[in-house]
């Protein structure tokens, strides 16, 4: 099977190319903006104090004619403020056509002389200024008759009491002029419309530029990473490809040879039986009996052939077991009623090897299990302990319930033990810790990883603890699910009721 790469290449290019393009875009309207208010700002400083510049100069002309008149002139020489227009008038004439400040003086509002302000806005700042007494310039844009302008409002402030006595002329009944009063304000207007169009459309180019530039720079840098991402992906699912080859592969050789297994097993057992048959007809001696020495061949036939035919059991069910073909056949039983058959089964060979079996379990427990393979898993675990501990030891069987509810079936043995590193081999087929030329012990590996695989088809964990040179420790585990039935206790304030196994009476009491 062929893994493509390209949904995840074309996935990764397209995120990566969304995010560029987002980023350059957003520096791009970022550096024309910022382009377009620096030069905004330059504007409004510059015009600012060129502004206060001419405000500046007009004043000193108007005081030093003020004073030349009061000084040199007679009475009919123009009063200041008609100078002061004379000159703002002229000022202006000179600069028609540059289109770069226009300068007005206008009066208070209802207050004028002459000239009053042309629109309500500059009439309420004039007003604000007269009311407040602040005498500071301010500025800000300005639209008239569509066209934007940035404009400074100065207020007139009367410093000469020539200016107060000549507005005093001109009262018609209204309020008097006192020296320091606002009198009007300045008001210098300087066209911005055609720069602030311009400026727009730099600003616009630069931004412009700068996405081309960072666009293209961004554009080469993603291509170099893209190729190195696809190279890299490429690598990757190469391995992965590889690698689930080879899973399949070993998954199928593994079915194989689980099959072959299971067939051999089926042919073997068929003249193994006949075999098992025969030799026992021999040793019963129903017949006739058989010589001494026919009489222990037909007993070593009828003992090989019943170990042989275990092994093959033992092959069979593990093959079914890695098929994942396991099926259980669950029923509602009493605990003891699956570990006291062990326990005799046992007996046997824990008498010839001169082993104490000893077993303490809770009563009144109900299961549900498949009898026949769970048996077979203590079967196997008992069997193990007993072969692997020297004449004089012990087989120790309990069984708990824990508190969360977890079934404990432990046996455990004072035998020859494990070493901490040999634990996870004796879990794996055919494994046995004791070299081919030094075994003592007869068996072919099968026992353990068997009841692991049984254990687990009852959805529980087998658990193998050692201590090398004093006794291994096997535990099944097996989920709350499995117990019916919590133990019987004796009383309300007692631990539950226990059986424990009689060995001369074969039997729990």
């Amino acid at each position: 099977m062929r893994i493509s790469t390209h949904p995840v290449r074309e996935r990764v290019s397209g995120i990566l190319s969304a995010t560029a393009f987002g980023i350059v875009v957003a520096f791009s309207i970022g550096v024309g903006v910022t382009s377009y208010k620096l030069s905004v700002y330059w504007f409004e400083t510059n015009k600012f104090e060129e502004q206060v510049t001419a405000l500046r100069l007009v004043d000193a002309f108007v005081a030093n004619y003020s004073d030349l008149r009061g000084a040199q002139l007679d009475s009919g020489a123009p009063v200041p403020a008609t100078f002061r227009a004379h000159s703002i008038e002229r000022f202006n004439r000179a600069r028609i056509g540059d289109r770069q400040l226009r300068l007005d003086w206008l009066g208070i509002p209802g207050r004028e002389i002459r000239t009053a302000p042309r629109d309500a806005a500059t009439a309420d700042a004039i007003l604000e200024a007269a009311r407040t007494g602040n005498h500071l310039p301010s500025s800000q844009w300005w639209t008239t008759d569509g066209q934007r302008a940035f404009r400074t409002i100065a207020p007139s402030v009367a410093s000469q009491q020539a200016c107060v006595d000549c507005h005093n002329q001109h009262l018609d009944g209204r309020k008097p002029w006192y020296l320091n009063d606002v009198m009007g304000a300045f008001v210098i207007d300087v066209p911005a419309e055609d720069f602030l169009t311009k400026t727009r459309d730099q600003s616009v180019l630069i931004g412009v530029l700068f996405f081309v530039i960072a666009g293209s720079v961004s554009a080469a840098i993603l291509r170099l990473q893209l190729l190195r991402q696809a190279t890299a992906i490429a690598a990757v699912t190469e391995r992965e490809r590889m690698a689930v080859e080879g899973q399949k592969a070993a998954e199928a050789a593994n079915q194989a040879k689980s099959e072959f297994l299971a067939m051999m097993s089926h042919e073997l057992r068929t003249p193994l039986n006949a075999i098992i048959g025969f030799s026992e007809l021999m040793a019963s001696g129903l017949h006739g009996p058989l010589p001494p020495r026919q009489h222990g061949y037909a007993k070593d036939i009828q003992q090989s052939g019943r170990h042989l035919l275990n092994v093959i059991g033992n092959i069979l069910d593990l093959a079914e077991a890695e098929s994942k073909q396991i099926n259980l056949f669950e029923v509602d039983i009493e605990l003891e009623a699956v570990i006291e058959p062990c326990l005799r089964l046992i007996a046997p060979q824990a008498s010839e090897g001169r082993v104490q079996v000893t077993a303490t379990l809770p009563t009144g427990v109900r299961l549900l299990c498949d009898v026949t393979k769970l048996r077979q898993t203590l079967l196997n675990l008992l069997s193990n302990a007993v072969k692997f501990t020297d004449p004089g030891g012990t087989v120790r069987v309990s069984v708990s319930v824990q508190g969360d509810g977890l079934l404990d079936i432990t046996v455990a043995d004072t035998g020859i033990g494990i070493r901490p590193e040999d634990v996870p081999r004796i879990l794996k087929r055919f494994e046995q810790v004791e070299s081919q030329m030094h075994r003592s012990r007869e068996g072919a590996g099968l026992g353990l990883p068997l009841a692991k695989a049984l254990t687990e088809a009852h959805g529980g964990v087998l658990e193998v603890t050692s201590d090398f040179g004093h006794g291994t420790t096997a535990r099944i585990i097996l989920p709350a699910t499995r117990v019916l039935v919590q133990p019987d206790p004796i009383d309300a304030a007692a631990s539950p009721a226990t059986l424990r196994w009689d060995p001369n009476a074969e039997c729990l009491a």
